[in-house]
């Protein structure tokens, strides 16, 4: 199992990641992060896509949030080309 998968799984899971290792993941995939203008919400933008807002607190995202984002890559990346 690659580290993209464990990580993805990870996340699906609902694990706590801290944020800056999932922007690190997001980064190297291609998505887009754009930090908060004045609050606490990210936003992920992926070509062709709703952009998914994210609420980071103390550097962490809820579970919720981490199976969402999950979610929002495994409709975009194949794993197993990884």
């Amino acid at each position: 199992m690659s580290k993209l998968e464990k990580r993805l799984r990870a996340l699906a899971n609902g694990a706590e990641l801290p944020w800056s290792k999932i922007v690190a993941l997001l980064e190297s995939l291609g998505v887009v992060v754009q930090n908060p203008s004045g609050g606490s919400h990210f936003k992920i933008f992926i070509k062709g896509k709703t952009p998914l807002t994210i609420p980071v607190h103390n550097g962490k995202i809820k579970k919720i949030y981490a199976k969402k984002v999950a979610e929002f890559l495994s409709e975009f990346i194949d794993v197993d080309a990884q």
